[in-house]
């Protein structure tokens, strides 16, 4: 009538203590930091994708931009929903790079491009603070003053008023008086 199967066996397996010490070291690493996981939130999407800028648009159409942002947010109170907007001008920055400015220095003698670098990194800092958590006093505050700075920045590019360069420190230090104190100092023992 059929072939009966015999009952399955239990194969009893012990663990050595180096191997259960060495799985429950592994296992205990393996669990997250609450802290980690609120600095390691998924990072906005890329600029190319979220960021209201074209490749045709001139430095000040895309600072201009970036200042429209920031104004929203700053009107919208830093609330959940002004976030995006945040993301999106932070993603404005990651794209003014992409254009020629005008001209290289502004009559301050500030390389235009340093200013834009100075802005990204600006920017930057007020998206990690919103991924950490940090509260709105602290945030507003960075916003304002990025918008302080993107503000100037269009004035000065808008007066064209394109300066010179610095002068160079080699022309500098040749036109210096020499040094009239002597050598300086060695490490030499004294006889």
């Amino acid at each position: 009538m059929g072939t009966r199967l015999a009952p399955p066996t239990r194969m009893r397996r012990t663990i050595s203590s180096p191997t259960a010490v060495l799985l429950l070291a592994w296992l205990g690493g393996c669990q997250q930091n609450p802290a980690e996981e609120r600095m390691s939130a998924p990072p906005p999407p890329p600029a190319a994708l979220i960021a209201p800028v074209s490749n045709v648009m001139t430095l000040d159409e895309r600072l201009g931009r970036l200042q429209v942002e920031l104004d929203s947010a700053i009107a919208g109170g830093m609330r959940n929903q002004v976030v995006p907007r945040l993301f999106r001008a932070e993603a404005i920055t990651d794209r003014i790079l992409e254009v020629e400015p005008p001209f290289e220095w502004l009559s301050e003698r500030y390389f235009v491009e340093s200013k834009l670098r100075a802005l990204q990194a600006h920017a930057d800092r007020i998206v990690a603070q919103i991924r950490r958590g940090e509260p709105q006093d602290v945030t507003l505050p960075e916003v304002v003053e990025l918008r302080h700075s993107v503000a100037d920045l269009r004035s000065q590019l808008a007066a064209g008023q394109g300066g010179e360069p610095p002068v160079p420190l080699d022309s500098l230090l040749a036109g210096a008086v020499p040094d009239t104190l002597g050598p300086l100092p060695t490490n030499e023992p004294i006889d």
